[in-house]
């Protein structure tokens, strides 16, 4: 009887501390400086990242939200679209991810992530995001989610072997024979809001990892 009793007070605990997890606020990142929309109008930007900003050996392999530069656009479901990298700056190797991203009521608006750190290749999702600049005061912006899409790298002028950290299979290592440049098709699934970040990965020796450098963006929308 007392080793029942035992068994559903941890049961208890851990669905308490389960509720708790679930309900718990996360605080808003803002890259409201860094997210520039991508219009048929529109459609060539050019955005600065650090060269290890898409995959950080430093952050456990995930990307930097603040040394990337993030983009979106709303997109019609059935429709290809092209996302194109392409840096003049020598052993810069840029990189992208694409997700869907809802902007229905109650939904954290596109100028706010919920961390500063992303994963290149998963889905992200939080319930209870807010904006807590003023701890006293926090905001609530809603529910954030990102599906997740498609990704890419530059691969090209890696040299023979690339490390084997980078060698996984959600991530997408594309060869055009011209290092610095990649690009990216997807058919949007859905109608609506798709956002993208972009970055650097794996620089080759000598390059600044402390410094933004250019890359040119460049959508190609559907007529």
């Amino acid at each position: 009887m007392g080793y029942t009793n035992k068994l559903k007070f941890g049961a208890l605990i851990l669905a308490t501390a389960g509720s708790l997890s679930a309900f718990s606020a996360q605080a808003a990142t803002s890259i409201a400086t860094k997210n520039t929309e991508f219009t048929s109008a529109n459609a060539e930007q050019t955005l600065q990242v650090k060269a290890q900003s898409w995959y950080n050996p430093t952050m456990g392999f995930t990307g930097w939200t603040h040394h990337s530069s993030w983009g979106w656009m709303k997109l019609k479901k059935g429709k290809p679209v092209t996302i194109a990298l392409e840096t003049a700056v020598a052993g810069l190797h840029p990189a992208l991810t694409v997700w869907s991203r809802p902007q229905k009521k109650g939904w954290v608006p596109v100028d706010y992530v919920d961390s500063h750190s992303y994963n290149q290749s998963n889905d992200i999702y939080a319930s209870n995001v807010q904006l807590t600049d003023d701890p006293a005061k926090p905001v609530k912006l809603g529910k954030l989610q990102m599906t997740f899409i498609a990704n890419a790298f530059d691969r090209d002028g890696m040299g023979d072997m690339l490390p084997e950290e980078f060698d996984q299979s959600m991530l997408n290592r594309a060869l055009d024979g011209t290092p610095g440049k990649v690009s990216l098709t997807f058919t949007p699934e859905v109608n609506g809001v798709y956002q993208f970040v972009v970055g650097g990965v794996h620089p080759d020796e000598g390059l600044s990892t402390t410094d933004f450098h250019p890359v040119k963006v460049t959508v190609s929308f559907p007529e």
